[in-house]
């Protein structure tokens, strides 16, 4: 057993889901690990023979007060000394093992809010959240981040390893390879809603592809209740709410297009299924989306008003992380002498 301690309590779905899996995965088959996961997801996750999980019911007001007191409770039920404490996207507000690592799961704690449509009691969350990750500073000896962007947002002189660490992109890679000959629709494929997606900007974009053909259809994944009525009220617009993610990947992989004018991302990764998969890519040129272009696209893009305009046949897989990768990497963290 590795006496390595994983906080992934808030995350049951996205990308935090899939790292959880991921680190199971192979600690399992690398004697295990000790695991503090979301008690939401206790039917989702693989078998493990070696790892330990503990199952965590973490309320809303616990979370924005950072009462850890489970975390407490299971350190002292594990009883031995902890090598590695890796905490995903959960403030360390005390030093728990010998190494202490913060993952940023998401950058708007640590942005400004103006021009990202945020609704303000959202706002107010994500500074707080803010607030009480940087607290944790002191505690911590690792901080990584899914991109050089987001980890320009930490600290750089106070003695921190900074590691960019984003989501191994086995399934991207093997995706890429498998569906190099799909049938291709007219279609042009939105992944995601949320209000800093700016579907607005992705729906003028599609209104200038369709003047090219007049068959495209815009079909959008997502909360349709964060759609903006413009476009919902649409006659060539498909809304196809929530779905699978077999589902998406099987309409990613026929679509002519893919759009994603995100104002702001955490990582690449949001949109490197989208731009392997699809013909062609619209996307904007905010930072990470540019890391994702400098390792799969090399200099074979266009940028017009600060979209990104890639295509398919351009790409290669060959630089992507996978999440040996990742893993192997954040173990040799912890040989380091801090």
């Amino acid at each position: 057993m590795n006496n390595f301690l994983f906080n992934f309590q808030s995350s049951y779905t996205g990308g935090g889901l899939k790292r959880l899996v991921a680190y199971l995965e192979w600690f399992d088959n690398n004697g295990g690990a000790y695991f503090i996961v979301n008690h939401r997801i206790k039917k989702l996750l693989p078998g493990n023979k070696h790892n330990i999980l503990y199952y965590v019911n973490y309320s809303k007001i616990q979370k924005s007060l950072n009462i850890q007191n489970y975390l407490d409770d299971i350190v002292r039920q594990i009883g031995v000394d902890i090598n590695l404490y890796y905490s995903y996207g959960i403030p360390v507000h005390y030093r728990v093992g010998e190494v202490n690592w913060f993952h940023l799961s998401n950058v708007l704690p640590l942005i400004k809010h103006s021009g990202y449509g945020i609704h303000l009691f959202r706002s107010i969350e994500l500074k707080w959240l803010g607030v009480l990750i940087r607290n944790g500073y002191k505690n911590i000896e690792v901080l990584s981040a899914e991109s050089n962007y987001s980890l320009s947002f930490f600290p750089s002189g106070l003695g921190h390893k900074l590691v960019v660490s984003p989501n191994g992109s086995d399934e991207e890679i093997k995706l890429f390879e498998r569906h190099a000959d799909r049938t291709i629709n007219d279609i042009a494929i939105i992944n995601g809603t949320v209000v800093y997606k700016d579907l607005e900007s992705s729906y003028n974009i599609f209104l200038g592809l369709q003047e090219d053909i007049p068959k495209l259809r815009l079909v959008i994944i997502g909360n349709s209740s964060w759609i903006p009525s413009r476009i919902k009220n649409s006659q060539f617009v498909d809304i196809l709410g929530e779905l699978p993610h077999i589902k998406v990947i099987d309409l990613l992989s026929s679509a002519r297009f893919y759009i994603n004018t995100s104002r702001v991302e955490n990582s690449w990764n949001a949109a490197s299924e989208g731009v392997l998969l699809a013909s062609e890519s619209f996307i904007s040129g905010i930072n990470p989306h540019l890391e994702l272009i400098a390792i799969i696209g090399y200099e074979k893009y266009t940028l017009n008003d600060d979209i990104l305009h890639v295509e398919k046949k351009n790409l290669t897989s060959k630089g992507l992380p996978t999440w040996l990768n990742i893993i192997e990497d954040m173990i040799k963290f912890t040989k380091y002498d801090f």
